[in-house]
């Protein structure tokens, strides 16, 4: 059956186009035809939904999320909760996520393959949530702290063995692959600005990835890692915290992406009597280049996309919108930059664009019905009493009582 929306502003992503009183004609869980009034056959068996006072945007998409974290004080507490139970946990986490607007998100590290399992259970129709691309297990060289975070790593030395470790991932089904390339915030004993894996360890894991049209994602905090990594071929940077010039130049040259992941120093500080001390003292050494690195990215011509690192410490499923208000209220974005950062900058980012990012015809029906502009009060993002989600053409109407609406 096709429908067609009429009367919305519609935001369509692409950074650049606003239009009012549009109509927007879904058939087949895509995007048919969209422009305005009158210059847009309607199908005369198209029902109609009016949207006139509304806002139409696309779906939202997270580029770094890890499903299976839940936002404890403490992630070693996860350690303590049994996979079957992390497992459920997670099906929740995500129902949450696609009812806060987030259509589409990238899980950038899971223990022992949870993303993958919630993403099948997804797809099959066992559960709601978003589209998911699940990385399965990090990949990191031999490093201090990965006990921290039992089962999510594949520790690996030396490229004939990242290699291995690549291929296992993709045989598991993994979308893309995630690999360390400096140390870590999180992990006690590491130093976030020190390189890890080394460029031609990075270069094995990139090419197994790249022979089944799979990207490679980076954590690097580090000038030097980030630097290995670009020049190794990773697509994404997440965090880049301690970039410097020519770590950015690098980044931009390359064509690869920021995903920059500002809430966990912020919210790790704002809960620094309840989070272990060694995240807090890390991130106190590190906000600063935190708050200055989006600016600077954007003056060297650096390609951004949102991601939040929902599920570390106090940063929960389903509230994912507060760093694209952070992104607004520090001044780092404008509404509309950080609107697109997470739409169609994310979607080209992880290789979804042909797909998701964007409302245009030919795309997957994946939009948000806002009551207000999200381009006034970016915190219409934050209220989901103020957001009606439509997935592949279906708008998800399921609530429950613990939604607290």
């Amino acid at each position: 059956m096709n429908t067609v929306y009429h009367g919305a502003t519609v935001i369509d992503g692409s950074g650049a186009r606003t239009l009012k009183d549009a109509v927007l004609v879904v058939a087949n869980g895509r995007i048919a035809a969209l422009g305005a009034r009158g210059a847009v056959a309607v199908p005369e068996e198209a029902a109609p939904v009016d949207l006139t006072g509304k806002f139409l945007i696309p779906g939202l998409i997270d580029c770094h999320v890890h499903v299976d974290l839940h936002g404890l004080a403490d992630t070693y507490a996860e350690n303590l909760v049994e996979d079957k139970l992390r497992t459920l946990r997670a099906a929740e986490a995500m129902r949450r996520t696609l009812r806060a607007g987030f259509t589409t998100v990238r899980s950038v590290g899971s223990v022992n393959y949870i993303d993958l399992a919630v993403k099948r259970g997804i797809e099959n129709g066992y559960l709601r949530g978003p589209r998911i691309l699940a990385a399965g297990k990090i990949i990191t060289m031999t490093s201090s702290g990965t006990a921290y975070f039992e089962g999510m790593y594949r520790e690996a030395d030396g490229p004939d063995e990242c290699r291995r470790a690549a291929r296992e991932q993709l045989k598991e089904g993994a979308d893309f692959l995630k690999l360390m390339a400096t140390g870590a915030v999180m992990n006690p004993g590491s130093r976030p600005g020190a390189a890890e894996l080394d460029r031609e360890e990075i270069e094995a894991i990139v090419q197994e990835g790249r022979k089944q049209g799979k990207h490679t994602a980076a954590h690097a905090h580090g000038a030097e890692g980030i630097k290995n990594a670009v020049a190794a071929g990773v697509r994404t940077i997440e965090h880049g915290t301690l970039a410097d010039d020519e770590a950015l130049a690098m980044i931009r040259d390359a064509g690869a992406y920021l995903v920059p992941t500002l809430s966990p120093r912020r919210l790790f500080l704002a809960n620094a009597d309840q989070v272990p001390p060694f995240i807090v003292e890390k991130s106190k050494q590190m906000v600063a280049a935190t708050d200055r690195l989006v600016g600077r990215a954007k003056q060297a011509g650096v390609k951004i996309a949102m991601g939040t690192d929902a599920g570390t410490n106090f940063n929960h499923h389903g509230d994912n919108a507060q760093e694209i208000v952070h992104l607004v209220e520090s001044g780092a974005m404008t509404p509309l930059e950080a609107l697109t950062a997470a739409t169609a900058t994310a979607a080209e980012a992880i290789m979804m664009d042909h797909d998701v990012g964007a409302l245009a015809p030919g795309k997957l029906a994946d939009m948000l019905i806002l009551d207000e502009d999200p381009l006034e009060n970016i915190r219409v993002l934050l209220d989901p009493a103020q957001i009606r989600v439509i997935l592949g053409g279906q708008e998800i109407t399921t609530r429950f009582p613990c939604d607290g609406m």
